[in-house]
């Protein structure tokens, strides 16, 4: 595992302004994370080989006892969803409070202070203004666009018999990727012109050094047209070929994501990053700093299509640049120190 604040799993080579670049090193990413990518290997297999099935053994038949298809829908994607919310930021502030040297090496700006370190008043005014958004969309906003599925109806299966087969999961919540970040990225997009972006999305850029709680810290518009709508347009489109316990695992995937995104740190274990022309919690982070560019989500292929990014690697270029440089700079100095020392040696010998 990488033990510099500096390293980064995202690509930055200083020219990826094209699909073939980009492409070509994208192994980058695999190279820095280190033996990261063994835990992250080991986190992936474990999601979709071993959790299905301590489900389906274990708990299905519990789920299923507890109410109609209706209510079970309902109270189990409301319910994984406030779990796995609560759980990552619980895990996330222990990280953040107690500032463990192994975990800061994967600090994206660790010189930069968090919210309530750099202004413990303001950081007051803005966490109650995140809470109060907050507990509008999970109490108010996800039940109601529950409840509107439910009387559209729910066309998901949930019998034991047909609980689906891992490939299945598997090839199911890879497509749910692909339009999630479809739509995410043209309408996170459409939130940055002008004309929106002071009334909708100026929000969720309140913070430039963004932490977990953030990840949903939204106007309540764009919490369901970019939250909710594109997380559950994938699921929408297959309908009952979509088993309610695939639609669970995705969306506990799915939160995971968005709080690895925002959180402020690029884990070299992180299982998204294993996907080919996947971003990076550097590649967020850098959205939420310069407020520009970098629209997609789980990928950065319409980025990279729609020339998105391109700030993004110029700033990366720019930055591996100046490491480079300041490494010769010390080296140069280095060597001259040596040489300005051993002159005075020898002229020291001249004189005795």
């Amino acid at each position: 595992m990488p033990s510099s604040t500096h390293s980064s799993t995202a690509c930055s080579s200083p020219s990826n302004d094209t699909v073939e670049k980009v492409l070509k090193n994208d192994t980058v990413r695999y190279v820095r994370k280190g033996y990261g990518i063994i835990l992250a290997g080991l986190i992936t297999i474990s999601f979709f080989f071993l959790l299905p099935s301590l489900i389906k053994n274990y708990l299905w038949e519990h789920i299923l006892s507890i109410g109609d298809k209706n209510y079970i829908y309902g109270s189990t994607v409301y319910g994984v969803h406030e779990i796995m919310f609560i759980t990552s930021n619980l895990m996330m502030w222990f990280i953040y409070t107690q500032k463990i040297p192994f975990f800061e090496n994967y600090r994206i700006n660790p010189n930069k202070k968090w919210p309530w370190e750099e202004n413990s008043e303001q950081w007051k005014v803005i966490l109650r203004r995140s809470l109060k958004s907050i507990l509008i969309a999970h109490l108010i906003i996800i039940p109601l666009a529950i409840l509107l599925d439910i009387n559209v109806g729910v066309v998901v299966r949930t019998s034991l018999e047909e609980f689906p087969e891992t490939w299945e999961i598997i090839s199911h919540i890879t497509f749910f990727m692909f339009v999630e970040d479809f739509c995410f990225y043209w309408v996170h997009r459409l939130l940055h012109q002008k004309s929106l972006y002071p009334y909708i999305h100026k929000i969720h850029h309140e913070y430039n050094n963004p932490i977990g709680i953030s990840a949903e810290y939204a106007h309540p518009l764009e919490f369901f047209i970019a939250n909710i709508v594109p997380t559950s347009m994938g699921v929408k489109m297959l309908g009952s070929g979509v088993h309610l316990a695939t639609y669970l695992l995705w969306g506990t995937l799915r939160i995971f994501e968005t709080i690895d995104g925002h959180c402020g740190y690029e884990f070299s274990w992180s299982p998204y990053r294993l996907l080919p022309l996947s971003g990076s919690a550097n590649y967020h982070n850098y959205h939420h700093t310069h407020n520009v560019g970098n629209y997609g989500s789980f990928f950065m292929i319409w980025d990279v299509l729609m020339g998105t990014n391109k700030s993004y690697f110029s700033f990366l270029s720019k930055k591996e640049k100046d490491v480079a440089l300041n490494i010769m700079r010390e080296e140069w100095t280095k060597t001259k120190e040596k040489k300005n020392s051993n002159e005075e040696a020898m002229e020291k010998e001249k004189v005795t």
